[in-house]
């Protein structure tokens, strides 16, 4: 008896149609990771959006462009992770999977909060309450998990050392143990039965349906938190839907019919953010609008992003493979490099477009440099999420697999308890 439920989770009994890794999905996490540089600037410049540290250059009008990928940025990512759990389950047993994931993600994110996030304190902090002290010395504080200086920042894992931008690993490590807690369901025949029924069906209703879950979370949830489950959906949509290849047909069948409904919808947004969002006497119903056609938006950008890929970027190549590798340090280190640039060129005057050119430029460029030094140096590699390229003996592989479980056991308890 035990052996059989045991197998439920080990088995793979998924009803597939297609094993063959997906090359357009790869192209498309490095072009949704290297977006996130343009938006994450972007936020600087944004005068009615929060962010940890704001240009003295802030406008209205660049909120309209970032609209073009708030929507879905994030939805694409969660698809294309939920993908890739999927494509993983499918070779490893779940054991496997769950160690090998958890460190993955978990020591990144831990070496993230104590080493790279920081910086973005220390910058927020500077703007908004002013210290008298250099990086130095705010970092020997921020080390103190009780110290005074933080009695306004609390926030976090720990008391004052949060994830900001490294909120996706945070939620990635536990999408995957209710994956993992649920796969006995979302490997089921009748499950995958099911899909399969429902791709068949003109594709206009196939988006209704995977429309309506998002709908009835944006009515439900609360809109400060309302990423975390439209994060796990998308998540969903990725891992049950990556190997049905009617889906990805379906989607190049109609590419242009997606696009063109993208650009109207995000006329209509537009419009909306400025008559409507930005208003104080905008009515209730109103809003409510807004919000479902911003949830329609997310979809058909995430629907059109997925059918332009399929459509065109089918394509494997050498600068596919090494962009790849260094896509999660890149992810890690983006946005407080964009901090840092910005925090340092605040007093320079430069003006609006000087400044975010070199911030853009600086950037990428820092960032590259950073990737670069990780990719050689052996032990910094899996500390940034990068797969070890050397040959260990199986002692070694031990050992290092056992300190990293000891170092992000805390972690795991905080992130499974709170």
């Amino acid at each position: 008896m035990l052996k059989r439920i045991i197998a439920l989770w080990q088995s793979s009994i998924f009803s597939l149609q297609t094993t063959e890794r997906m090359v357009e999905l790869d192209w498309l996490r490095v072009l949704a990771f290297g977006l996130l540089i343009f938006y994450h600037t972007g936020m600087l410049y944004a005068q009615n959006w929060g962010y940890h540290f704001k240009s003295s250059h802030m406008n209205t009008d660049i909120e309209s462009w970032m609209l073009l990928l708030s929507p879905w940025r994030m939805g694409v990512i969660w698809f294309i992770s939920g993908a890739a759990l999927s494509s993983i389950l499918q070779k490893k047993p779940m054991t496997h999977v769950l160690l090998n994931r958890s460190i993955k993600i978990l020591l990144p994110l831990l070496v993230g909060v104590w080493m790279v996030v920081p910086i973005q304190l220390y910058a927020q902090m500077q703007q908004e309450v002013g210290l008298s002290m250099n990086y130095a010395e705010f970092y020997s504080a921020f080390l103190d998990l009780s110290h005074p200086l933080f009695t306004q920042y609390q926030a976090g894992i720990w008391p004052h050392v949060d994830v900001n931008h490294l909120w996706y690993l945070r939620s990635l490590w536990q999408f995957t143990i209710w994956i993992l807690v649920v796969l006995p369901i979302l490997r089921s025949n009748w499950l995958q039965k099911f899909i399969q029924y429902c791709l068949k069906q003109p594709f206009i209703f196939v988006c209704l349906g995977l429309l309506l879950p998002l709908w009835v979370l944006k009515l439900t949830w609360p809109s400060e938190t309302y990423r975390y489950p439209m994060g796990f959906v998308f998540l969903l949509y990725g891992f049950l839907l990556v190997h049905h290849t009617t889906f990805f047909t379906q989607l190049c069948r109609y590419w242009q019919w997606l696009l063109g409904l993208f650009a109207f919808t995000y006329i209509i947004i537009v419009y909306g953010y400025q008559a409507i969002w930005l208003s104080s006497s905008s009515l209730h119903w109103q809003l409510v609008s807004m919000n479902m056609i911003y949830t329609v938006q997310s979809l058909l950008g995430v629907l059109a992003i997925l059918a332009l890929a399929t459509r065109f970027l089918k394509r494997p190549s050498k600068l596919l493979t090494n962009l790849n590798t260094i896509v999660f340090p890149f992810y890690i280190f983006h946005q407080s490099v964009i901090i840092a640039l910005a925090y340092s060129l605040s007093t320079l005057k430069l003006g609006p477009w000087l400044e975010a050119f070199i911030i853009l430029l600086g950037t990428f460029l820092v960032c590259a440099i950073l990737c670069s030094i990780v990719a050689h140096v052996k032990i910094l590699r899996p500390l940034f999420g990068m797969k070890t390229n050397y040959p260990c003996s199986k002692r070694v592989t031990l050992i290092g697999t056992i300190i990293s479980i000891l170092a992000i056991t805390p972690m795991a308890i905080k992130l499974l308890i709170f």
